[in-house]
């Protein structure tokens, strides 16, 4: 949490939130967080949806999102707000964000790569999951409009569209059924990654199922990994976290002295 919201009252997040409406999923999700945190008394995302102008769904997006990554996206300079929705609940969400930083690749690349490293069979659709874009929020408008009958569009004697229809045409925002596909060099081959990218998907055709092995980091990549790794683990040792512990199991305790001894022997034989 930035020092900034941290010192604001309600009015001013509600009011910093909704300024934030058309720009930035983060600003909305930090100013969620802190509401949440010092001024909700009960209150729920829903509650705070309805003073900014969103619904409790998006509010629960933005904020889960800054409260997962709000304090490691700076690391990640090449990837949206999306990379990280969509790794809101991947156990592996560090070393997947790590690798869309690397190869700066697409919200598609990323679900792609991740599924291929998990033996997944790329031929295979994934359901259709609509996620919201960086600044995509779309308001309804509460004002009754008319519908004009399709059939009063001018048509051409050939069938097509009269100059009234190309020019509303035209002046209509283009619409999409689904995702978008990268399309490979002979024009009907799918590909899930950039040709550039680090890691290809697998290869297969007909209806063979294509695994490939997990990808082979270089010891930058995985000293990077981590680094990026023990940095969270760090800052999720809170003070609650810490004196909380005495109350865990045995067993709990013991494998995470144990999991600190053993990084701290290896780090101490690479001083």
């Amino acid at each position: 949490m930035t020092d900034k919201t941290s010192k604001m009252t309600e009015a001013q997040l509600i009011d910093r939130a909704r300024e934030a409406l058309s720009d930035s999923s983060w600003v909305i999700g930090e100013c969620a967080a802190q509401w949440t945190k010092k001024y909700a008394k009960g209150r729920t995302d829903a509650d705070f949806g309805a003073m900014v102008g969103l619904s409790g769904d998006q509010i629960y997006q933005r904020r889960r999102v800054w409260e997962s990554f709000g304090d490691v996206r700076d690391q990640y300079s090449n990837l949206r707000w999306s990379h990280y929705y969509i790794s809101l609940t991947w156990d592996d969400a560090p070393e997947c964000l790590q690798w869309a930083e690397e190869n700066k690749a697409t919200v598609a690349e990323l679900k792609a790569w991740r599924r291929a490293i998990h033996g997944e069979d790329l031929s295979i659709s994934e359901p259709f999951e609509e996620y919201p874009a960086d600044s995509e929020v779309t308001f309804l408008s509460d004002e009754p409009t008319s519908v004009k009958d399709p059939s009063g569009y001018g048509q051409s004697e050939q069938g097509g569209l009269g100059d009234s229809g190309l020019r509303e045409q035209a002046d209509s925002p283009a619409t999409v059924g689904g995702h978008a596909r990268d399309m490979g060099n002979s024009g009907n081959e799918y590909s899930p990654f950039r040709s550039g990218a680090a890691s290809p998907a697998p290869k297969g055709s007909g209806s063979e199922v294509s695994v490939v092995a997990k990808p082979e980091l270089t010891p930058e990549q995985a000293i990077k990994r981590i680094c990026t790794a023990v940095e969270r683990s760090n800052q999720m040792l809170t003070p609650s976290v810490q004196s909380a512990f005495s109350e865990l199991s045995p067993k709990l305790k013991k494998r995470f002295i144990k999991a600190v001894s053993d990084l701290n022997s290896v780090a101490a034989k690479l001083q």
